[in-house]
C-alpha cells in the first residue's frame, strides 16, 4: 500500500468569492474594510459607502468605513452614491 503525498493546506491562502454591484470578486483576507472593498470593486469610497444584503437584511456601513467586516464566500454587497444625482 502506497501512502498519498499529503497537500499542506495551511500555507496557502483561502481564496473567498464575493460580489459587490453584481460583479464577482475574490479576496484572500479574512477582513477587509468597507474602504478595501470599495476599491477593490473600482468604487470611489470618497462619494460611495457600502451596504451588505443578506436577503431582506441590508447592514449600511454608512459612516463606518474603516470597520473590520469578516468576508465569507458568497457574500453580496452594494454601493451607494453618497453625491448628487444627475438628471438627464
Amino acid at each position: 500500500m502506497s501512502a498519498q503525498p499529503q497537500h499542506d493546506t495551511k500555507d496557502k491562502p483561502k481564496v473567498v468569492h464575493f460580489e459587490v454591484d453584481g460583479e464577482p470578486l475574490e479576496t484572500t483576507e479574512k477582513t477587509l474594510s468597507p474602504n478595501q472593498i470599495m476599491r477593490l470593486a473600482g468604487v470611489d469610497p470618497a462619494n460611495h459607502y457600502l451596504v451588505e444584503v443578506e436577503g431582506r437584511h441590508q447592514e449600511s456601513y454608512e459612516g463606518r468605513a474603516d470597520e473590520p467586516i469578516h468576508v465569507h464566500q458568497k457574500q453580496k454587497f452594494i454601493t451607494v452614491a453618497t453625491g448628487p444625482t444627475p438628471v438627464s
